[in-house]
């Protein structure tokens, strides 16, 4: 199939879609599993000519999460033990409509569960690698962010009251130690989240859900839209899904 496009980062829908909503029956015509449609592409490349057989409803689909995506808004996660807490902030971030996310390993934690998850997240978001908490801080302000960490300060800003008219990057520390001095320096400043009981904490993926919730919601309302991507960034995300879904199918069709 000619000409192709070079390959691209993927970066995600506005909320988890299965193989099922993009596939089959509702999704993609069975035209498209067979070897002679693949032989007969548009000359405009392969995303154009798998558009063309997505059902009105998946073109639908595709078009709705892509407007929604946003790039103002990413979230950090500097040396998360657990791969679990992991791969549910990541879930959370691509559910909520953000574009990438920022992850920095920890030195004694399960690499190849960190691998595991952040590949799989792939397919909806881009997934960027970093070597500490403070080179992620630094290179996200070099790119016009405020990087606000959580953390279990008094003095540090309600994380109801964080900017809404710039970008914004959540950072979240290690599960016990939180982040460290060195990071916590590079970053713009703290926000905490209140309690009312006798618990003093939050799990961290309780935490990042509460304030990237509420962080979205309130940067969604003053920017007027669902998301922010110019015309260019939706309709390469529009190509990237089509040729997403025509994946899944063929996948799926090679099960039965």
């Amino acid at each position: 199939m000619s000409p192709r496009r070079p390959p691209r980062p993927w970066v995600g829908p506005a909320k988890p879609v299965e193989a099922a909503d993009l596939a089959g029956p509702r999704g993609l015509t069975e035209d498209v599993l067979s070897g002679e449609e693949r032989e007969l592409a548009a000359p405009e490349g392969p995303a154009e000519f798998y558009w063309g057989l997505l059902t009105p409803e998946r073109q639908a689909r595709i078009r709705s999460v892509v407007d929604a995506r946003l790039r103002s808004v990413t979230v950090v996660l500097d040396s998360l033990l657990d791969p679990h807490n992991t791969a549910a902030i990541l879930r959370t971030a691509e559910g909520l409509g953000l574009c990438r996310v920022h992850v920095v390993p920890h030195r004694l934690g399960d690499a190849v569960a960190h691998r595991r998850v952040t590949q799989d997240a792939h397919k909806w978001l881009d997934v960027e690698m970093h070597e500490s908490g403070a080179q992620a801080a630094a290179r996200l302000r070099a790119c016009g962010f405020e990087v606000w960490a959580g953390h279990l300060d008094p003095q540090a800003r309600l994380y109801t009251a964080l900017p809404l008219d710039r970008p914004v990057a959540l950072l979240f520390g290690n599960e016990h130690e939180g982040p460290s001095a060195e990071t916590l320096g590079a970053c713009t400043g703290a926000f905490r989240i209140p309690m009312a009981g006798f618990t003093q904490s939050l799990n961290v993926s309780v935490a990042a859900g509460i304030s990237l919730a509420h962080l979205t919601a309130a940067r969604r309302g003053r920017l007027g839209a669902a998301g922010d991507l110019a015309e260019e960034g939706r309709a390469e995300l529009r190509d990237r899904f089509t040729l997403l879904a025509a994946k899944l199918a063929r996948r799926l069709k090679s099960r039965r």
